[in-house]
């Protein structure tokens, strides 16, 4: 089996269309149909269901795509063992980051560990939680983090904390004088909320149906980012876990009020991996920091998982002055 058919069939399945792999490759679309089709020959039988305008595989489709996803578990296992030997001088740690959370929240853990392995490179991806799965699924990224991650039997909670949705806002806000809040006292205020379509805003909407109190979003983004800026400049409020702002929350810059009518017990922040995915060598040193972050979140927000609250939460890394721009899907 030509190791380029199956890449090319591998991207073809992936991405959804010879064509889209062709983009993503960057080779002709006729190069990816020759490649699958001699694939096909050396097979006896066809691997993709043809006349959709999205391939489909067929049953030896599946066994070839499982066959090849295996294989390249193996190699970067067998390269991750490498990496270990030549003492972490290289290699890279894939990380997506979803809903409720950000990349400044986990900036801490991220400098840390390119502190102590500068040669490693560290790609960052700002994605949905449907996007977040599919890419954890697809091993194009080793780790992921967000909230609400929804169940999968490929994906594998590595340690996941409790996070209740709390109403975000500043000090000065009239919400952020109550002990706590209902979604009968927000309907009267201005809000920053995220699209229907995200788990977050799902929560809501089913608390919104229980209680016939409906929500006035004034705003509507995907961008955590946006949310928590619309909250510190005071023209909305808006509704977060407490690990999305938690700098801010330490800083005093803003206030997390608990939101009584939402099921606070059944939202998490959510560390996982692919179910069987050996992790190189980099990811794996990642990963434990990160389970050490989310650690302290549970201590900080809510309860960790299977673990009673023992401590305090520690000192977070990244305050105010060392934040980056950056944002997470919501």
């Amino acid at each position: 089996m030509s190791d380029v058919a199956m890449k090319y069939f591998y991207a073809t399945a992936i991405h959804g269309s010879m064509r889209a792999a062709s983009q993503k490759m960057n080779v002709a679309v006729s190069s990816v149909s020759r490649q699958i089709a001699q694939l096909e020959a050396a097979m006896g039988m066809p691997l993709l269901e043809t006349g959709r305008r999205s391939v489909k595989l067929t049953t030896a489709g599946q066994m070839v795509f499982d066959y090849y996803q295996a294989q390249m578990a193996d190699r970067e296992a067998f390269t991750a063992r490498l990496e270990a030997l030549r003492g972490m001088r290289m290699g890279t740690v894939e990380l997506a980051v979803g809903e409720g959370c950000t990349v400044q929240a986990v900036q801490g853990v991220l400098e840390t560990f390119q502190s102590r392995y500068p040669g490693v490179e560290l790609a960052l991806h700002t994605v949905s939680t449907a996007e977040l799965v599919r890419m954890v699924v697809d091993d194009e990224v080793h780790i992921a983090i967000g909230a609400q991650v929804p169940s999968d039997p490929k994906v594998r909670i590595r340690t996941s904390a409790r996070q209740p949705l709390m109403v975000v806002s500043r000090p000065d806000h009239a919400v952020a004088k109550r002990g706590a809040v209902t979604l009968q006292d927000l309907s009267a205020h201005d809000l920053c909320l995220s699209p229907r379509d995200t788990r977050i805003r799902q929560l809501l909407s089913a608390a919104e149906m229980r209680h016939q109190v409906w929500l006035r979003a004034t705003i509507t983004t995907n961008s955590v980012h946006t949310m928590r800026e619309m909250a510190l400049s005071g023209r909305a409020a808006t509704i977060l876990p407490r690990a999305a702002v938690l700098a801010d929350l330490e800083d005093g810059c803003l206030v997390a009020t608990p939101l009584c009518d939402v099921e606070a017990d059944t939202t998490t922040v959510d560390l996982v991996t692919r179910l069987g995915r050996q992790l190189p060598h980099a990811a794996t040193l990642a990963l434990s920091l990160l389970e050490q972050q989310v650690h302290r979140w549970g201590q900080c927000g809510g309860y960790q998982t299977g673990a009673p609250v023992t401590a305090p939460m520690a000192a977070v890394h990244g305050r105010a002055e060392r934040r980056v721009g950056l944002e997470a899907v919501a």
